[in-house]
């Protein structure tokens, strides 16, 4: 009779239970972050969960009683929505929306670099750096890219802590930057005055970030929707 032998079982000691805690396999993979799609414009009061100027990803679903708006607008595809009433689900370019109604038309914007901007707005210490431009000798330096273009002459910016926020028209000659110190975190020039030339070229800089802006040759002056006017910091 053949007798099988098991070696006695060891008991975990506290060294082996912690490197199987720290290995890697112990963990589920953390979730990415989701990318936004779209821009909360307004919304009716006592709505759960959304604020005027949220970002709101793909999948999200906001529930409205008979009679509260929301209204939303689109960074990739520019579509702008006032939606009353009835379970609204955001998507990738619209929204799908059952039991209530929708109103939805397309704004100027800058698409794909609105997205851009979302993703980094609001990331503590990113700093923005960017190489000047070269000029070879005898030849004026060639004016910087824009990272987005405004097709509104009255920017609105939010931005992460009150501060100062500096405007610099680079494609003129003679110009003094304007600082201004904002007590709290919105500012909307609409509702100050002071509005950007048509086809002028800025460095706009709150904090450690700044963005250089294309004001659309046939922008139009006053304030609406914050798409195609916002530079979020």
């Amino acid at each position: 009779m053949s007798v099988l032998f098991h070696p006695p079982v060891r008991p975990f000691t506290a060294g082996a239970l912690l490197l199987l805690i720290a290995s890697p396999l112990a963990y589920a993979a953390d979730p990415a972050p989701s990318t936004p799609t779209a821009l909360v414009e307004d919304v009716s009061d006592g709505v759960e969960g959304v604020q005027p100027m949220d970002y709101l990803a793909a999948g999200r679903m906001v529930a409205l009683k008979v009679g509260q708006t929301l209204t939303l607008s689109y960074l990739e595809s520019c579509v702008n929505e006032t939606i009353t009433g009835g379970s609204v689900t955001v998507g990738a370019r619209e929204s799908t929306v059952q039991g209530g109604s929708i109103d939805r038309h397309t704004l100027p914007c800058d698409g794909g670099k609105l997205l851009l901007a979302a993703n980094e707005a609001g990331k503590a210490g990113v700093t923005v750096f960017r190489s000047a431009p070269i000029a070879l000798p005898g030849m004026k330096a060639p004016l910087p890219k824009p990272d987005l273009t405004l097709f509104k002459t009255h920017p609105l910016l939010i931005l992460p802590a009150p501060g100062p926020v500096t405007i610099d028209r680079l494609d003129a000659q003679g110009g003094t930057p304007a600082t201004v110190n904002i007590p709290g975190t919105v500012l909307d020039t609409a509702k100050t005055g002071g509005g950007l030339e048509p086809g002028g070229l800025y460095r706009i800089s709150a904090g450690q970030k700044s963005f250089t802006v294309k004001i659309d040759e046939k922008a139009t002056a006053g304030g609406g929707p914050a798409l195609g006017r916002l530079i979020r910091f």
